[in-house]
């Protein structure tokens, strides 16, 4: 009886070991198609949106922040605790003027829908003026190099050889909307890539588009920075 049901096991194991084993090639990735995906989706976004008059110049708005829900879209990533910390944190050292402020996040509990109109209309309801949102995407790119074809054919070799690669491009985009008409008053994007080596059955695809939205995340809000300080000085003006 031990003996047949180990005999049921060999073809999966096979299976696993030469998944392992397999030489898979890269197949790159794409700025151009992350740039597609995520201005698809804000086209969906904001349609039948239009501005109606000038923005308001304000020297001193309140400023709402907006992570777009990624979870339900092919993104590769979710926003999680430590994006919302950091974005939070960052809003509230950016230059708004004297008596600007950041309010914090808008909640998905006062939406009615995930469109522009619905957060503006939300926007309205909690006196911010200003809302930034955020959106992106990623994209990984996993595969094998020769150590894998000659030292994956063992379990062992799965766990110790360095035969498979991951590759992580995260491509993030922020666009600051004036709540009252419906303008956008800019947008600013920034992307990153990682790289990693290692075993395959040790390489975590998610922790490098991690790592690659962490990177894009700083580099995008930095930026931001300056977009902010330029804006708010000229409304003073």
């Amino acid at each position: 009886m031990k003996h047949a049901r180990m005999i049921q096991w060999v073809p999966f194991l096979l299976a696993i070991l030469v998944g392992f084993g397999g030489c898979t090639s890269s197949k790159g990735l794409s700025h151009d198609v992350l740039q597609e995906e995520v201005q698809q989706e804000e086209s969906r976004f904001v349609a039948n949106t239009a501005a109606t008059g000038a923005p308001s110049r304000l020297s001193a708005p309140r400023l709402g922040l907006y992570l777009k829900p990624t979870g339900f879209v092919n993104r590769e990533f979710e926003w999680n605790g430590r994006d919302r910390d950091t974005v939070l944190a960052w809003s509230k050292r950016i230059p708004l003027g004297t008596g600007g402020q950041s309010t914090g996040f808008l909640t998905l509990s006062s939406l009615k829908g995930h469109t522009l109109s619905e957060l503006r209309a939300s926007a309205t309801r909690y006196g911010i003026d200003w809302v930034l949102i955020f959106d992106g995407a990623a994209a990984v790119d996993r595969y094998n190099n020769y150590k894998a074809g000659w030292l994956y054919w063992t379990i062992l070799g799965a766990y110790l050889a360095d035969g498979t690669h991951s590759d992580a491009l995260c491509l993030l985009k922020a666009t600051l909307w004036d709540v009252k008409t419906g303008t956008r008053l800019f947008e600013e994007q920034a992307e990153a890539q990682t790289k990693a080596v290692g075993p395959a059955a040790l390489i975590d695809d998610s922790k490098e588009i991690e790592r690659a939205k962490t990177t894009a995340m700083n580099t995008l809000l930095e930026r931001l920075t300056g977009r902010f300080a330029a804006l708010v000085g000229r409304g003073s003006e």
